[in-house]
């Protein structure tokens, strides 16, 4: 095929259109269902916007030429092809850094132990120096910068070869894909929950596999960053992987998250507490308790009590009344901090039946 202008276009607008859905319904998960917003959530909006930015980037970049063989860019055009190619790997490296910081600090919300802090720690700071030193080494590859894109310019001259930086780049961010997706099996795998509910949420908290898949593939396309000739064209694999390596971290993490969403819509219920939460229920009373709540206020606090009347079982003319105490949300999170000990959630029912005469 002799342009993929088309394929970079099409295939990385549909990507950002299923990101900002995603991130959307995770956002109006935490923010109305569980009410608890955090700084995770904000670490991945970020991530949104240097995926848009990245998009932007590479958009433009084909509409200078990339994606087709250097015999059909005009010879003006070739450099700025180059030049907005460049600026967008800048923006998607910082963006895999936000992507990768916003898993870690989910996980940073559910773990107990001092070296499951310090690990997901030194992911975030470790890949943030990778990434922003990666940054920086590709535009101070070449004197002065612009030599970059424009071989023209007379004492020009390449410092190093950027290649072997970004293929190391790429296999620290395959490794901390596959870092967070299978730490959370050491946590849960130790719980006392029934084997099927370990492996559903442990499977909904290592999707994140996908992505190190995803990223894998990236690093061995990395190569064609040394094409001589056919730059703007041999890349686009390379740009394609880059891409969707942001976009399915976006999605693995979005999954999870929207456990209390998906109990709604199936179930007709915000949190999959029981009937007393179906219409035929309703608050007597709610008490707020302290405690943070990510980036909300202490009005929208995680920590809840509610106490819900409503009918029994159908046609026993019983009257039936319920008092939750804790968390409102449902999902892995609420799942994991319960059964750590740490943040804990005690759920009273008292039940009061009484004949309606």
């Amino acid at each position: 095929m002799e342009d993929f202008s088309a394929i970079l276009n099409g295939v990385m607008w549909t990507q950002v259109v299923l990101a900002i859905i995603f991130i959307a319904l995770r956002s109006y998960t935490r923010f109305f269902l569980i009410q608890s917003l955090g700084w995770d959530d904000l670490l991945m909006i970020v991530n949104l916007f240097t995926f848009i930015g990245y998009v932007v980037c590479i958009t433009v970049g084909v509409s200078y030429g990339l994606g087709k063989k250097h015999a059909a860019v005009l010879p003006e055009d070739y450099s700025k092809a180059v030049m907005w190619e460049a600026i967008g790997q800048g923006i998607c490296i910082m963006g895999i850094a936000a992507s990768k910081s916003s898993v870690a600090v989910f996980l940073l919300r559910i773990v107990v132990e001092k070296w499951h802090k310090a690990l997901l720690w030194f992911c975030i700071a470790s890949t943030t120096v990778w990434c922003t030193v990666t940054t920086i080494l590709l535009f101070v590859q070449c004197e002065p910068a612009a030599f970059l894109w424009d071989r023209e310019i007379e004492g020009g001259v390449q410092r190093f070869d950027f290649t072997p930086v970004g293929l190391c780049m790429g296999s620290w961010s395959a490794t901390m894909d596959f870092v967070l997706a299978i730490f959370p099996w050491h946590i849960i795998m130790g719980l006392n929950m029934k084997r099927k509910e370990k492996l559903t949420v442990a499977c909904g908290l290592s999707l994140g596999v996908f992505a190190g898949i995803c990223s894998i593939i990236r690093t061995y396309e990395l190569q064609a960053l040394s094409s001589p000739s056919e730059y703007v064209y041999d890349t686009v694999p390379m740009l394609l992987w880059s891409s969707t390596e942001v976009f399915a971290t976006i999605i693995c993490a979005c999954i999870p998250i929207l456990r209390p969403l998906y109990v709604r819509i199936v179930h007709g219920s915000a949190y999959g507490l029981g009937s007393s939460d179906r219409p035929t229920s309703y608050p007597l009373n709610k008490y707020a308790r302290g405690g943070k709540a990510g980036l909300g206020s202490s009005k929208r606090s995680m920590g809840r009590s509610a106490v819900y009347a409503g009918a029994g079982a159908s046609g026993t003319g019983l009257v039936r009344t319920t008092v939750r105490m804790g968390s409102a949300g449902v999902s892995e999170e609420s799942i994991l901090r319960e059964m750590n000990g740490e943040g804990i959630r005690r759920t009273d029912e008292i039940r009061v039946t009484s004949s309606v005469v």
